[in-house]
């Protein structure tokens, strides 16, 4: 007897972004078929993005929101709103290579139910011999980091293997898993929330896979801006520190947290002029906005931790976590990249 194959959803999400969105779309519906259906995932865009893609990509569904709610939230939303059986989550600052879906779709193929979400390799779209992402490793200060990010890509194996988390960039997950591990966590609006789903995954007996294969070109920071914009550093040092919180733990919660917090003590006091006080003021407000969120951070530290399955010990032996001195090491290395 044979199975149909499962449909899948291609959710593009965007915000403002009309002048990205014929270098996605077109990339995309260049190799999808009867089994793939594409939508627009619309933050509430005042730019006329809707209607562009309504009058010049039939095909495309439209799901619109009327405000922003961020990476998480929205994509929570639009799940729920569909029922195809496979979801990718993409960026619309990426553009797809010509077998980008195909190397997916044969993925998926090869791969048990046990794999919770499945991510390209990202490379830059101003000069694709440099990796933007090629699999990511949580780290005991929370979040993830970039593996390879900004180093030549060197065409290594192109099997799939195991990963610590993959980018939401470009990133597939089975729908029905996916809700059922809860979907992003909506508090974190953007940044960090690809690695606390992929952490809480592993943490709850599934796995995670980086694809090579299958492979995105992005223009880095085309959405939020440059590294150092204030508003996103709030979101990624909040959300950073949430995932120590939630996903680690109790000791390793207790000394990654310090450890955080000596972390980002130095940067206040590193930062380059004149980004300093905005910059300065942003990680502050972060972790002040965690402390006054801990009563709801720890609710759902207390759901995770009950159905964890693996301990720290086991990521960081699989490399799918860094040690505490790694991971310090990796984000330095990552913020004078960036600084750059």
């Amino acid at each position: 007897m044979t199975h149909a194959p499962p449909t899948i959803a291609i959710l593009v999400l965007n915000y403002n972004g009309k002048s990205l969105l014929d270098s996605c779309l077109g990339s995309v519906l260049a190799q999808t078929g009867p089994e793939e259906r594409v939508y627009l995932v619309d933050n509430g865009s005042t730019d006329g993005s809707c209607e562009y893609v309504a009058e010049h990509y039939g095909a495309v569904g439209i799901i619109r929101f009327d405000r922003n709610l961020g990476f998480a939230e929205a994509y929570n939303r639009a799940v729920t709103s569909i029922d195809e059986d496979v979801v990718v989550f993409l960026n619309n600052d990426v553009q797809v290579q010509s077998n980008w879906l195909s190397q997916l779709k044969s993925t998926l193929k090869r791969y048990t139910h046990s794999v919770a979400a499945y991510g390209s390799k990202i490379l830059l779209y101003d000069n694709p011999r440099l990796v933007n992402h090629a699999g990511g490793r949580m780290t005991p200060i929370g979040g993830g980091i970039d593996v390879d990010f900004m180093k030549p890509d060197v065409g290594a194996a192109d099997e799939p293997q195991f990963a610590g988390c993959v980018s939401g960039a470009s990133m597939t997950v089975p729908r029905s898993l996916f809700l059922r591990l809860g979907g992003f966590d909506a508090d974190f609006f953007a940044y960090f929330e690809d690695a606390d789903y992929c952490w809480r995954a592993w943490l709850g007996g599934y796995q995670v896979l980086y694809v090579p294969s299958s492979r995105v070109h992005h223009k880095l920071s085309a959405t939020m801006g440059h590294y150092l914009k204030p508003q996103r550093l709030f979101f990624g040092e909040r959300n950073r520190v949430q995932t120590v919180l939630k996903n680690l733990e109790f000791k390793n919660a207790i000394a990654g947290y310090l450890v955080s917090c000596l972390y980002d003590l130095r940067r206040v006091m590193e930062f380059p002029r004149p980004r300093e006080p905005a910059c300065a003021l942003a990680i502050i407000r972060a972790n002040l906005w965690v402390l006054t969120h801990l009563p709801t951070i720890i609710l759902k530290r207390r759901q995770i931790q009950r159905s964890r399955r693996v301990t720290d010990a086991f990521l960081v032996k699989h490399r799918l976590m860094t040690s505490l001195t790694e991971g310090l090491r990796e984000f330095y290395r990552l913020s004078v990249l960036r600084l750059g």
